[in-house]
């Protein structure tokens, strides 16, 4: 896989799995998106079955905290593939997948620990996406 597709993957996934995610978590309560942020966590909490609202102004000031930092974790991916995969391929691999490493132990060992078990198989495949797009294949340029 070349460098170049190798960076579009990972801009068009830092954008799907986070960047997009977190703004739809930090404006759900005022464009009347929440369901959607309330049917991800009834996933997450198997089995699905409409119980997981939230409310509150607390709830909606942790739901802006936690986008915030989708945000800010997918756009960082976004600069280090576009400025540093391009020049030093292992610097910016290593700067993307440290940092997932963490992201994916604590949130997954969090979600289990809260009951949340089916949200550590949805970070699996987001943790294996990123993988995939960092170390599969041949590097060619």
């Amino acid at each position: 896989m070349s460098t170049s597709v190798r960076i579009t993957l990972l801009k068009a996934l830092a954008f799907l799995l986070l960047i997009g995610p977190g703004l739809l978590m930090i404006s759900a309560p005022v464009t009347g998106l929440g369901f959607l942020t309330e049917m991800f966590l009834d996933l997450a909490h198997q089995p699905y079955e409409g119980s997981q609202p939230i409310t509150g102004k607390s709830a909606n000031l942790l739901n802006a905290i936690l986008g915030g930092v989708l945000v800010g974790f997918g756009v960082m991916i976004w600069v280090v593939a576009e400025q540093v995969l391009r020049k030093d391929f292992a610097l910016g691999r290593k700067l993307i997948f440290i940092p997932l490493i963490f992201w994916f132990l604590s949130d997954s060992l969090g979600s289990v620990l809260t009951g949340a078990w089916f949200n550590g198989v949805l970070n699996t495949g987001i943790f294996l996406s990123f993988g995939a797009a960092l170390f599969l294949g041949k590097r060619e340029d």
